[in-house]
């Protein structure tokens, strides 16, 4: 049976990082299975995913096997955009309800889709630099060569990019600004009516927040994780008394309805379509360094944010 062919670029390289760099449309996850299975040779025999190529080294894979690999199809994506992108960089738009990484059990991509979509035949395969909750909207940096993703990568991990979210939260805080800092820990198994962070113990977190507009029974805030922790600001917020408005799980209830703020518009509540249905946390903002030089990046409002603030400005007043 025939085999193609892939050749190391340089030395040092992971044998798993040269398969994904020549095969882009495959998810990650399905190559690490073909090395799993003992079908990618190196000199003849069994080659493991971590080992490390000289540079001009081959791998050879069956045609066959490369044939029944899951690949990930160019699709454009309602609400995608690119807001920058450079020879190694792109800075999209993440709508809401749309995960940056495949779901358990999920066959489809969008995300990783689009991008290869916006790509089209350009050569380098889509790395995620960082990642956003399925429910939150805005910024995402995707590098498109192994030198972005390692020097941003750095920069996050080193506390040096600049990250602002528009939050939309219950109640109004006493204060105009402030600072939460409290350590957060993921729950392996949360238990029911538990949130999948708590915060009191685990690693260290901290978030400046400030108060952008206040409503009746509502606030608007403006929130600059200091650190990177899984649901960071909305664990925050919570702790603050605070829980991001639709955000069940931290206590921030369920959608946002008229008929809360403006009580009597809907006798039937069946019939009412929600002003805003999903966690109210927008990515507005990034901050950081690109090509030596300062590089800010801001993603506007998505509609159900925008119409949700305009209910709030007419019907939930002080």
């Amino acid at each position: 049976m025939s085999a193609r062919r892939f050749p190391a670029p340089e030395d040092g390289l992971e044998a798993l990082g040269v398969l994904a760099d020549a095969l882009p449309d495959v998810p990650t996850a399905a190559l690490k299975r073909l090395f799993a299975s003992g079908q990618v040779l190196r000199a003849g025999r069994a080659c493991g995913a971590g080992q490390r190529l000289a540079a001009g080294e081959e791998l050879s894979v069956a045609a066959g096997a490369l044939a029944r690999l899951e690949r990930v199809s160019p699709a454009p994506l309602p609400g995608f955009a690119v807001l920058y992108e450079d020879p190694g960089l792109l800075a999209c738009f993440k709508p809401a309800g749309v995960s940056v990484v495949a779901e358990r059990g999920a066959s489809e991509r969008p995300f990783l889709g689009a991008v290869l979509h916006h790509l089209a035949s350009r050569p380098g395969r889509p790395r995620l630099v960082h990642r956003l909750d399925r429910e939150t909207s805005g910024v995402v940096l995707v590098a498109l060569d192994r030198a972005t993703l390692r020097e941003l990568g750095r920069q996050f991990a080193d506390r040096e990019v600049g990250k602002e979210y528009l939050a939309l939260v219950h109640g109004a805080p006493r204060e105009d600004t402030g600072r939460v800092e409290l350590p957060l820990a993921v729950e392996r198994r949360p238990r029911r009516g538990r949130p999948p962070v708590t915060w009191g113990r685990g690693k260290e977190a901290a978030t400046a927040w400030e108060v952008v507009e206040r409503f009746g029974r509502h606030s608007l805030l403006r929130a600059c994780p200091e650190t990177g922790r899984q649901h960071q600001v909305r664990a925050h917020l919570a702790a603050l008394g605070h829980p991001l408005v639709c955000d069940a799980a931290y206590g921030g209830r369920g959608p946002l309805l008229l008929s809360a703020l403006k009580r009597g518009r809907y006798r039937n509540k069946g019939e009412e379509r929600p002003l805003l249905a999903r966690v109210a946390l927008h990515a507005r903002r990034l901050r950081f360094v690109r090509a030596g030089a300062p590089c800010e990046v801001v993603a506007p409002l998505p509609a159900d944010f925008e119409r949700a603030l305009a209910c709030l400005r007419r019907h939930d007043r002080r």
